[in-house]
């Protein structure tokens, strides 16, 4: 921030006093020649000690540099405590998003626990399955064991001419025991491929989704956080323009108040008045005022013989002061 007294300001500020000297001495020679009129009361002339005029200003300035440190230091640690109540907030936000997070995870590892068991329970139940079917196939075996037994008890005769033919039959029952079984066999790995597979690609496609979520949410979060680090910057720089503003304002007050020439029967009284100011703060135009004839006649005065008042050099200071009104009151 500039400071609001530089050496250029001083200078003016005694060209000024320099001027009010002079404004003092032309007042009381018009006076003196008024002096013919009856109902006007005698003025006597003052002489202004340059010095007294000169201290006066300093400390008007030591006061003003006083307030204006005093502003800034309160101004810089409003914006201290609001940053830290940023980054509290933001750090809070980080923390849960992050336990958000881990609490994800953790149900995706007992999803994948619960499918491994369920496919372990599979498992088990298919070799039960084929368990059973060895079981009925030995029964089976059993059975026609015991029948050829009590075929060749009742008749040795028959049973040793039909022998090489249940050798037989039952070799092609092997056989064709065997090549069930192979079938069987290549059709359940075949299911268990397949599903394999498809549990696979239905694996990875959620794990993709859950990546791509995760992407999402993290895109998400740091362009809530840029916006809210905008609207931040934003907001301090308004605050900062306010600040600017009541600053230059006063300052303005101050410079009219100085080339003001008040009298007595002023006093409680006001004027409102719209100025325009240039870049430089020179007064482009000067409203009529609005209030007492003689306050604000005495203002527009005051403002003519001040010719350009304090403006900020900040764009945004300015654009709020190149068209200000002000309430005028003598002191």
């Amino acid at each position: 921030m500039k400071s609001p007294f530089s050496l250029s300001i001083i200078i003016s500020i005694l060209l000024h006093a320099v001027l009010f000297v002079a404004l003092v001495w032309s007042v009381d020679f018009e006076r003196v020649k008024l002096e013919a009129t009856p109902s006007a009361p005698i003025i006597q002339a003052t002489a202004v000690d340059i010095d007294q005029v000169s201290q006066q200003v300093e400390r008007i300035k030591q006061q003003q540099q006083q307030k204006a440190e005093q502003e800034r230091k309160r101004i810089e640690q409003a914006e201290k405590e609001a940053e830290q109540a940023r980054k509290k907030r933001l750090a809070e936000e980080r923390r849960i998003k992050q336990l958000e997070l881990e609490k994800r995870q953790q149900e995706e590892a007992k999803r994948k626990a619960d499918e491994q068991a369920r496919r372990a329970r599979e498992k088990q139940k298919l070799e039960q399955e084929k368990a059973a079917r060895a079981e009925a196939a030995r029964l089976q075996k059993e059975q026609q064991r015991k029948a050829a037994e009590e075929a060749a008890a009742a008749a040795e005769a028959e049973r040793l001419r039909k022998l090489e033919q249940q050798k037989q039959a039952e070799e092609a029952a092997r056989k064709a025991e065997e090549a069930a079984r192979k079938a069987e066999q290549e059709r359940i790995r075949k299911e268990r491929e397949a599903r394999a597979a498809a549990e696979r690609a239905a694996k990875e496609e959620a794990e993709r989704q859950r990546q791509a979520e995760i992407a999402r949410q993290e895109a998400e979060f740091e362009r809530q956080l840029q916006a809210e680090m905008a609207a931040e910057a934003n907001a301090r720089h308004q605050r900062q323009v306010l600040g600017e503003l009541e600053k230059y304002r006063a300052l303005i007050m101050s410079t009219i108040q100085r080339h003001w020439l008040t009298e007595p029967s002023m006093m409680g009284k006001q004027c409102q008045i719209q100025l325009t100011l240039a870049s430089n703060g020179f007064v482009t135009r000067i409203g009529d005022g609005k209030g007492d004839a003689a306050v604000c006649e005495s203002a527009r005065r005051a403002i003519r013989k001040a010719v350009s008042l304090p403006v900020s050099d900040d764009p945004d200071v300015f654009a709020k002061l190149k068209n200000i009104t002000l309430t005028l009151k003598p002191e």
